[in-house]
């Protein structure tokens, strides 16, 4: 009977102890120079004009960018997600921190979003979009990652860039149908085990 509980602990407990970092990303190229979509993109306050659900943002912090600018992403119930800005590249992007208060978003035990532009040439720009988040629940929490947020969170970004881009190269808030007729414009990159 010891042996049996022995056996089930070193089983169980190394996989309750840490997930694996997952990574899913997607790309899109925007009819526009790099430096106006840093224009847009350094503009924390337009989320709203190209995620889907997101009916309103909210700078709540002082800083309006950089490092600790934070802001409310609300949707049509007027439920929201806290996003903090926690890396700055000027000029090429940053890296914010979802979360609810001092707790990642759920069901999280960590969430980021990485927004990446690069100069296709002149005239465009490639944007790059990344989910990077750590599931609880170790061996568990990296399988219900694979089979089940992986696939989410790649429809999402594709979502999210298609948005963008219609926005970016119009300047009008993209609709569903924006983001559907643009959708096939999106790369979904390979999704990745990052350190």
């Amino acid at each position: 009977m010891i042996r049996a509980i022995a056996l089930l602990f070193l089983i169980i407990v190394p996989g309750l102890a840490g997930a694996e970092v997952h990574r899913a990303s997607v790309e899109v190229t925007a009819a526009l120079p790099k430096a106006d979509a840093w224009t847009l993109l350094s503009d924390f306050s337009l989320a709203n004009n190209y995620v889907p659900g997101i009916t309103r943002t909210e700078i709540v912090s002082a800083e309006q960018r950089g490092v600790g600018a934070h802001r409310r992403v609300y949707d049509s119930e007027g439920d929201f997600l806290e996003e903090t800005i926690i890396e700055w590249r000027d000029g090429a992007g940053f890296v914010i921190r979802l979360h609810d208060g001092e707790t990642p978003m759920a069901p999280f035990e960590r969430a980021e979003f990485v927004y990446a532009l690069t100069g296709a040439d002149a005239a465009t720009t490639r944007i790059e979009l990344a989910l990077i988040f750590e599931m609880p629940w170790g061996w568990l929490g990296d399988a219900v990652a694979e089979w089940i947020i992986l696939p989410l969170m790649e429809d999402n970004l594709v979502q999210v860039a298609a948005g963008m881009k219609v926005f970016y190269e119009t300047g009008l808030p993209a609709s569903d149908e924006d983001r559907q007729r643009e959708a096939a414009a999106v790369q979904v990159l390979p999704a990745a085990i990052v350190d």
